[in-house]
């Protein structure tokens, strides 16, 4: 009930949003971006001073700027992903692109949740009670499809198909990288090589896309946008770099807690649903810079956690987490950045029950009993895990 009346307050809010201030602070920039890209070629869509004049025949006052804070600094797929709502009204669009991200949403739980039972309908509402979700669907951030591609990379994956695994993180990556930037890492230090190597040549395709698009110039006035972005700062009020300051001490600490998290990765190797977790909040934890929809990310790893075999603080710890996020509507930034870490290191610590049990799971989610004299399994059939060591093997 909860949930419920939580998702109830979560839709309707968004529903007064679009009636007051129906001007989604990121999708404008996006449309337009996709608009502009269409009519004078897609290099132009990082000329600040062409964005500029754009946004200044369409809005005025703040609605009209464009710096470091309000620009379009993704990859030029998000554009491409946007251009054909560019055909409807700005107000259509905008609301077009909520109702997909939200249908992109409980596609996402249909794959990832770890049940679809009255409990996993509970976190379907929790996940739009929660003020990250909430946030993505006001600015109109491309925060459910990154959901989805994830969760069918997972999916994917757990089916022993590598290739589309790896095609739908790449697309995932190429819309917003610093989502999932560490997924990828998380499966190589796991010992999935295959799907990694068809995430790099996927990646390696859209580059070359890109440049194509782009030419010379585009890549440039793309470097340059991203190094304002960066230097924005009012980007990096949720990451860690808000804790110790800017500059090499941030650097250090992100790059530390990003390495725990692929430490738990590579420990808990076995168990695909706990790589991707760690991945994901990894990537989080990690941001250089970060806003309320990226901590969205964590709903997925979340239900991955919960459908892995994993100890009870790990779990537990997520409680606590809904009220970390929800503290962030008020403004306040530091319980959710001191519950992430918190978080990656019971994730790295986690003793999951593999010992205890003897067990594992194969891609297809088959349990299967390790009989080597080690205890913890250290292999599985096809993509679960490529690495030395392997123990024999029989069926349950």
């Amino acid at each position: 009930m909860a949930s419920f009346w939580g998702a109830v307050f979560s839709v309707r809010r968004w529903i007064e949003h679009l009636s007051t201030n129906p001007y989604g602070d990121d999708f404008r920039v996006y449309y337009y971006a996709a608009r502009l890209g269409l009519q004078q070629g897609w290099a132009a869509i990082y000329d600040q001073a062409v964005l500029r004049a754009v946004m200044g025949q369409h809005f005025t006052g703040d609605y009209a700027i464009v710096d470091g804070g309000h620009t379009f600094p993704n990859p030029p797929s998000l554009a491409w992903l946007i251009a054909p709502l560019t055909v409807l009204p700005w107000e259509a669009a905008y609301i077009a692109w909520a109702v997909i991200g939200l249908a992109c949403l409980v596609a996402a739980w249909w794959l990832a949740s770890p049940s679809r039972d009255f409990a996993g309908v509970t976190l379907l509402l929790l996940a739009f009670a929660l003020w990250p979700i909430h946030y993505s669907l006001i600015f109109g951030q491309p925060t459910g499809e990154i959901l989805l591609l994830a969760a069918a990379a997972w999916w994917f994956l757990r089916r022993d198909r590598p290739l589309e695994a790896g095609v739908a993180l790449a697309l995932a990556t190429s819309l917003k990288p610093q989502d999932v930037a560490l997924v990828p890492i998380a499966l190589l230090v796991s010992g999935r090589v295959r799907v990694f190597g068809w995430w790099a040549a996927a990646c390696a395709v859209l580059g070359v896309l890109f440049f194509a698009a782009l030419g010379t110039k585009g890549v440039a006035d793309f470097w340059s946008t991203n190094v304002d972005v960066q230097n924005f700062a009012g980007h990096q009020i949720a990451t860690l770099a808000s804790l110790v300051g800017p500059g090499l001490p941030a650097l250090a600490l992100e790059g530390s807690a990003g390495a725990v998290a692929l430490v738990a990765a590579w420990r808990r190797r076995v168990s695909l649903e706990f790589v991707f977790a760690a991945g994901l909040a990894g990537s989080v934890v990690s941001a250089l810079h970060a806003h309320e929809s990226d901590f969205s990310m964590l709903v997925l790893a979340g239900w991955f956690v919960l459908q892995s075999p994993s100890g009870l603080m790990t779990r537990l710890w997520m409680l606590p987490g809904i009220a970390a996020v929800q503290a962030m509507a008020l403004g306040f930034a530091l319980p959710v950045l001191i519950w992430e870490v918190v978080w990656v290191v019971l994730l790295a610590a986690d003793p999951g029950y593999f010992s205890a049990r003897q067990r594992m799971e194969t891609p297809n989610g088959k349990l299967v009993r390790a009989t080597s004299a080690d205890s913890r399994p250290k292999t599985a059939a096809s993509d679960a895990f490529i690495g030395p060591g392997a123990g024999t093997l029989k069926s349950d």
